[in-house]
């Protein structure tokens, strides 16, 4: 398994591919510019949403365009997020977002996507800095959005952020973020067994 980060414009967030080399196809994690993705010859299979503020959804509509049987993946709160612009922040940038379409699908703590032959993503609740926050590991990785940045304090102070939940999530992540590699929401990936 392979990943791969973009670093998006707005607000330096990152989108990540992962891809094996023996699969025609890929997943993302989060989607800022669909730009690159779309001049791309990507087979993408679905996207994974770390949360929905505004800098790890922008580009989903022209995304939805040139895939339009992606499958999107959120949590419960983050499908309701898509679609209005205020609870996504969007509203407050110069662009409003919603996304109105119906390839949304939610996921839960605990569940598992199969991502190649046996490979699997599994799913964990990390509410705190957005209350749609999901964090997503492999053997190997683990992506954690904005609930977790390496040498940063977790973000609270947005609309519906909650301090002790984001502590609460913060010690979550780290136990499992031993032994893996780090894939933020922002910055660079972050190894600490290198």
């Amino acid at each position: 398994m392979n990943i791969s980060q973009h670093i998006n414009s707005i607000f330096s967030s990152n989108t990540y591919i992962i891809e094996d080399k023996f699969y025609d196809y890929c997943w993302l994690i989060d989607i800022g510019e669909a730009d690159h993705l779309i001049d791309n010859s990507l087979n993408i299979k679905g996207v994974f949403l770390t949360h929905s503020h505004f800098d790890h959804i922008y580009g989903i509509n022209d995304f939805h365009k040139k895939f339009p049987d992606c499958i999107i993946y959120t949590s419960e709160y983050g499908k309701i997020a898509l679609k209005d612009a205020k609870k996504n922040l969007s509203f407050y940038h110069e662009q409003a977002i919603e996304y109105l379409e119906d390839n949304v699908q939610i996921l839960k703590e605990g569940d598992k996507i199969e991502l190649f032959h046996n490979i699997y993503l599994e799913v964990l609740e990390t509410p705190g800095h957005c209350p749609s926050c999901l964090t997503y590991y492999t053997n190997n990785y683990i992506f954690t959005g904005d609930s977790y940045i390496p040498n940063l304090k977790v973000v609270t102070n947005l609309p519906k952020g909650n301090k002790i939940q984001a502590q609460e999530s913060l010690e979550r992540i780290k136990e499992l973020a031993k032994n893996r590699i780090i894939c933020p929401g922002h910055g660079k990936i972050f190894d600490e067994n290198i």
